[in-house]
């Protein structure tokens, strides 16, 4: 990827270049990094499985150090939110990189993330687990992976310590998709990952496509877009690295919410169906059909379709998984706080225990409130063909169920970052990105089957539990901050609003609501 300047436009400032530059590199080496961890093959950050040489994945027992491997890690992630924020900051100032570029760089990061082991994470070996048990004819949702390790099956032997003894607690149709790969690669752990791969790689491009034909008729928009999703280093490292479903019901919901910019009865039912998929592989995608409310609520036959295409979608498939579906649901809203969540702030200072049900009663109190003043007080009418009238509604109420739930996961931002990249840019841009680079550090290092040094093990510690979930507390109240006082945007040149206009003094044109 040349980071070049289209050659049409105006020559940018060297302030703007230097940033242009600081952004390409620190994107690539950020991608380049997560490649090689990949490929030294079992480490604190990769899990440990046989190879099924010549399929991906592929690597080498290289067994780098703990230090070495973090030191890996968090140079990977660093430099890609340093990179995010670099290339928002050069788009800010004129930075037009060729859109063709980014998704052919974007389409390259992908392949190799596909050929190298997940990172971060030992979920894509959870993932293969529940589809080796569909496909043995059992349920996942009652029989558990200590249970498929008893058997000597050869994919049950990875099982992960964290969720042996747990069911899935995912939906049926992701149940589905890792029913699929399983079938396709057989007795095989390694190519069973790579399946799941492919699925999220197919996901992850159909959202930059998405968003490159949505915005293409605004060079700032379209930039941005893709900074956002398309090279964005921490979803690639969620979805792509680390190999998380999220980037499934993500595509499904955003392509169903995008099916709403004109009304009419097939767009209603495809969007409907579309988004009921999405929550019927991850339960939270539920808010989208906020967006399909909002967007078709003056056309009931839109409005009708859309709820008919969801609960065709929703109802055959928790029947056919069987009620214990439903409460392996259930029970994963209910299950114990994260260990980086901002709640524990609250509950050690007040020395709560246990804090399960306290800290879900006031998730769900801050949830409310928070979703309201976001509806409230995000800007609206932003001059943009791009601010699809469900992308600040359904953005509204999922940062406020990310910011504020006990279960806290940097690969659930993937529901929000296209929303983010359709709608103008603001000082939530940091806000979001921030959030997504805090959690991700705070995963580190995801595996750990072997053990580290004991400096290290205190240093992770100590910053999952008080260091981290103070910053998101910050980053949550700068939120609040900027709901109440309107400063969406900051002094100085106009930031990309979309359309190729200036942003309008929002506090005095009425434009808040």
């Amino acid at each position: 990827m040349r980071l070049v300047h289209q050659p049409d436009a105006a020559p940018l400032p060297p302030a703007t270049r230097r940033l242009a530059w600081v952004a390409g590199g620190a994107l690539i080496t950020s991608v380049g990094v997560m490649v090689l961890l990949g490929v030294c093959g079992p480490s604190l950050v990769v899990p440990k499985f046989s190879s099924a040489f010549p399929w991906p994945p592929y690597f080498a027992a290289v067994r780098p150090s703990g230090p070495v491997t973090m030191g890996l890690a968090l140079a990977a992630l660093c430099l890609g939110g340093l990179g995010l924020v670099a290339g928002l900051l050069a788009a800010r100032g004129g930075w037009r990189p060729r859109p063709r570029r980014l998704i052919i760089g974007c389409l390259l990061a992908v392949i190799a993330l596909i050929l190298v082991p997940p990172l971060g994470s030992t979920d894509m070996l959870d993932y293969a687990i529940y589809g080796r048990i569909a496909v043995l004819g059992h349920s996942p949702y009652v029989m558990t992976p200590a249970q498929l390790t008893t058997t000597g099956d050869p994919v049950g032997r990875y099982s992960p310590y964290a969720w042996r003894h747990k069911p899935s607690v995912y939906g049926p149709l992701a149940t589905v998709s890792e029913q699929a790969a399983s079938e396709l690669a057989g007795p095989s752990t390694a190519k069973t990952v790579f399946w799941l791969k492919i699925w999220n790689g197919l996901a992850f491009l159909a959202v930059a496509l998405a968003l490159d034909r949505l915005v293409r008729s605004d060079a700032a928009a379209r930039t941005r877009a893709h900074l956002l999703w398309t090279v964005n280093p921490l979803m690639l490292w969620a979805v792509m690295a680390g190999g998380h479903i999220d980037g499934l019901p993500a595509a499904a919901g955003f392509l169903g919410l995008l099916c709403l910019r004109r009304p009419g009865a097939i767009r209603g039912l495809t969007a409907g169906l579309l988004i009921g998929a999405a929550a019927a592989v991850k339960a939270p995608f539920v808010f989208f059909l906020l967006g399909v409310a909002w967007s078709a609520h003056r056309s009931p036959r839109t409005l009708a379709a859309a709820a008919l295409g969801a609960v065709a979608v929703l109802v055959p498939s928790y029947l056919l998984a069987g009620p214990a579906a439903i409460a392996a649901v259930a029970g994963r809203a209910a299950a114990a706080p994260d260990v980086y969540q901002p709640w524990q702030l609250l509950t050690r200072a007040l020395s709560i225990h246990p804090v399960g049900r306290f800290t879900d009663v006031l998730a769900l109190i801050a949830v409310a409130a928070m979703a309201a003043v976001l509806l409230w007080r995000l800007p609206s009418g932003w001059p943009s063909p791009a601010a699809m009238p469900f992308a600040r509604p359904v953005l509204a109420v999922s940062l406020a169920w990310l910011i504020w739930t006990p279960q806290q996961r940097p690969w659930f931002d993937a529901m929000v970052f296209p929303l983010l990249a359709v709608l103008p840019a603001t000082r939530l841009d940091w806000i979001v990105a921030l959030r997504a680079l805090v959690g991700a550090v705070a995963e580190l290092p995801g595996v750990a089957h072997r053990p580290y040094p004991p400096w290290l093990g205190s240093f992770l510690g100590d910053g999952a539990q008080a260091i981290l979930p103070a910053i998101l507390v910050v980053l949550a109240g700068a939120l609040l901050w900027l709901c109440v006082t309107r400063r969406w945007r900051p002094p100085g040149p106009p930031w990309p609003a979309g359309g190729g206009q200036p942003l309008p003094d929002l506090a005095v044109s009425g434009t808040f609501r």
